[in-house]
């Protein structure tokens, strides 16, 4: 099994730690990826199968995200290993941020993430004792929560400018009033994702979680099914709908397919699928959820995919409004600003010229990444000759 010092490289990651508190049992896993740009910024995951492999990848998406949204943050990374309903998870989020605290906020800035909340945030900054140790906090405590669902809004407007692209390019055929989408996951993305594209008139028919499927081809009742949600974790628990298989996510008809759950669900034998049913448009609500594999087999299939750093943007962006001590609204406002202002660009270049829109969005991050290392190591040089010669320090 691979480990992450095999996927190390001229970007990172910065720093590896393993933490373990024999008092509570708790394992954890901070990786410090790049902080060129800015202190790290990246959620807390907390999942029985979380590695640090898996949690370096993700701080290095988040290193790229963070770059093209334009944030003044690097990309960090944190996992707590277990699972969080079968733990005190009040005392193994505060011995993970005590074991941390070293390095919130200077280098690392928390969040939430798959199996953390804004009560999970509270506990934290509490632990750390500084506010700006993590985002996503109650908005008793100034913070911006995740539970507003901005990661959804985000992908939203990201679907929505990729239609506006692509039509106007015609660079796709699809008739914009009868548009069909797929989710896979109804966690806090996958529903807010769904609550607004029904807002905006997009049809729904088909979303899965880790316990099944419901599927309507003329269009679930977003409404409907976010109340009767309320309070139950898993789709099979509902009364009045037919739960299928959650496997056939992958055999809906539809135009647009969001994987909005874990990584690595499209892979060789789930890719065709999609491209059988008619999918043209992957909007990556997920980190990582399509392999490289998959990504260059949509791409030649002429189906266009939306990167994760892209389309998934919005939690951090709203992030970075919380840390600068601004509004709810303001956040959802430069969501929308940045997101847009980015997918057009990406999407007119890809398109004009003829390039695969992750290859050309994961250019450009690390073009802006490598330019703010090289300016740390220009500042550094200077520091030190300075330093160097006997004038420079006056007693």
């Amino acid at each position: 099994m691979a480990s992450v010092w095999e996927e190390t490289d001229e970007w990172g990651p910065e720093k590896v730690l393993q933490v373990y508190d024999p008092d509570t049992g708790m394992k954890g896993v901070l990786v410090i990826d790049n902080t060129s740009t800015g202190p790290g910024k990246g959620g807390i995951r907390f999942a029985e199968g979380a590695t640090p492999l898996e949690i370096f990848k993700l701080s290095r998406t988040m290193t790229w995200k963070c770059a093209a949204a334009g944030l003044p943050f690097g990309g960090a990374k944190g996992g707590i290993i277990a699972d969080p309903n079968k733990v005190d998870r009040v005392a193994w989020v505060k011995s993970f941020a005590k074991m941390i605290k070293p390095y919130c906020p200077g280098q690392y800035i928390a969040a939430t993430d798959i199996g953390t909340t804004e009560l999970d945030m509270a506990i934290f900054a509490h632990e750390i004792g500084d506010m700006r140790a993590c985002t996503g906090k109650p908005s008793e405590l100034g913070g911006i929560p995740h539970e507003l669902g901005t990661t959804g809004y985000g992908v939203t407007t990201a679907l929505e400018t990729a239609l506006e692209v692509l039509l106007e390019l015609n660079a796709i055929r699809i008739i914009r009033d009868n548009i069909k989408v797929s989710i896979q996951g109804f966690g806090n993305v996958g529903s807010f994702t769904a609550k607004f594209l029904d807002s905006s008139g997009i049809k729904v028919v088909a979303i899965s979680d880790i316990s099944g499927l419901v599927y309507n081809k003329d269009g679930l009742n977003i409404p409907r099914l976010m109340i009767d949600m309320k309070g139950k974790s898993m789709l099979s628990g509902l009364d009045g709908y037919t739960i299928l298989n959650k496997n056939q996510i992958f055999e809906i008809d539809s135009d647009i397919f969001i994987p909005a759950a874990m990584g690595n669900v499209i892979v060789d034998d789930t890719v065709t699928k999609i491209i059988d049913h008619g999918v043209k448009i992957v909007v990556e609500a997920a980190n990582l959820p399509t392999t490289k594999k998959a990504d260059e087999y949509l791409n030649s299939n002429g189906v266009w995919v939306i990167p994760d750093f892209l389309a998934n943007a919005g939690g951090v962006i709203g992030s970075f409004v919380e840390y600068q001590g601004r509004t709810e609204k303001e956040a959802f406002d430069l969501i929308r600003y940045k997101i847009s202002k980015n997918i057009k660009n990406i999407l007119t270049q890809a398109i004009m010229n003829g390039e695969n829109p992750r290859v050309l969005a994961l250019e450009l991050s690390k073009q802006l990444v490598y330019r703010a290392m090289l300016l740390r190591k220009g500042a550094i040089s200077v520091a030190r000759e300075a330093y160097s010669r006997k004038d420079a320090i006056s007693v």
